[in-house]
């Protein structure tokens, strides 16, 4: 997934539920979290990035984990919205990369076994009109798509 993507897919999950502003900044920011972790471990060096990209950083136990910590440590906010939200935003950056044919890993190893539904490519057109519909999402403002919102749009047509 491109970033742009992962980013509105965050977004759209925070106004979806209604996240509080810090907490979707958060989510955001963390939506390319752990491609920003992998690009500071490479230092910008493309073979070791491919060597290492969609591995241990993508996992989702990692992301999972930390939400369980900070529920237990309970942080004061704002800082603790704030990283809540980082997590919850690494967490939908996983969930968009298992779309993706190379997929996550489903455990904390490199190669196999992965967690992968391969509906779309990077780059791909698909992804595109995926991110389209993400962005039609966050227009409506994340208005819940209930029985009375889709009455209101076939009055509108």
């Amino acid at each position: 997934m491109k970033w742009v993507t992962h980013q509105a897919g965050a977004l759209a999950v925070a106004l979806w539920f209604k996240a509080e502003p810090l907490m979707s900044a958060g989510m955001v920011l963390g939506a390319v979290l752990p491609d920003l972790i992998e690009q500071g471990i490479s230092r910008r060096d493309r073979r070791l990035f491919l060597a290492i990209h969609r591995g241990f950083f993508h996992w989702f136990g990692l992301y999972a984990a930390g939400l369980a910590v900070m529920a237990c440590l309970r942080p004061a906010a704002p800082a603790g919205v704030v990283a809540a939200g980082l997590l919850l935003g690494a967490l939908s950056h996983i969930a968009l990369d298992a779309l993706n044919p190379g997929g996550v890993p489903a455990l904390p190893l490199r190669d196999r076994p992965r967690l992968r539904l391969p509906l779309l490519s990077t780059g791909s057109l698909r992804e595109w009109i995926f991110l389209a519909g993400l962005l039609a999402l966050i227009a409506l403002g994340g208005h819940r798509l209930d029985e009375s919102w889709f009455r209101r749009l076939a009055h509108f047509f």
